[in-house]
């Protein structure tokens, strides 16, 4: 009969009862559409099968979540991108949009080549990705900007 060291038993009791750690969230269309849903937001994938996106909405805004770094098969992806275009009847100008970007350190704006005022922001899900609730709060924060930016856009 072999006899386990001290602290090799206290090791293994301390396992025994402890939870399994959460599945760490990566750039995977499926996991990211599902806690979409579970926060109660729509997830609709769209887009290429190489270049997957899903369509929801935060805050009233349409808005997408973009994968890049993907296989051909859409798998294996590095990142994502939250992302939302907004074209008002009269766009900002580059000079408001470069006062907005100066005094707003948080997601990347910049006017299309149709005008249209966008707003990004990238969140890199490579080496082994992050917790759900860092996730749910950089999903957070993008709903913070989203809707400062969107009043901006529209003058509220």
């Amino acid at each position: 009969m072999h006899k386990l060291p001290l602290t090799a038993l206290a090791l293994l009791a301390s396992t025994l009862g402890a939870p399994l750690a959460a599945k760490p969230v990566t750039a995977d269309v499926a996991q990211i559409a599902a806690i979409l849903q579970k926060e109660g937001y729509q997830a609709k994938r769209a887009g290429e099968v190489a270049e997957p996106r899903i369509e929801t909405a935060m805050s009233g805004y349409q808005m997408a979540i973009y994968f890049y770094g993907c296989d051909a098969k859409g798998q294996g992806c590095k990142s994502v991108q939250f992302y939302a275009g907004f074209n008002p009847d009269t766009s900002p100008t580059l000079e408001a949009m470069n006062d907005y970007a100066r005094d707003n350190r948080w997601g990347r704006i910049y006017l299309d080549k149709e005008g249209v005022a966008v707003i990004e922001m990238d969140v890199d899900l490579e080496a082994g990705g992050m917790s759900e609730a860092l996730f749910l709060d950089n999903m957070a924060y993008w709903d913070t900007i989203l809707t400062k930016f969107a009043d901006f856009v529209f003058k509220k």
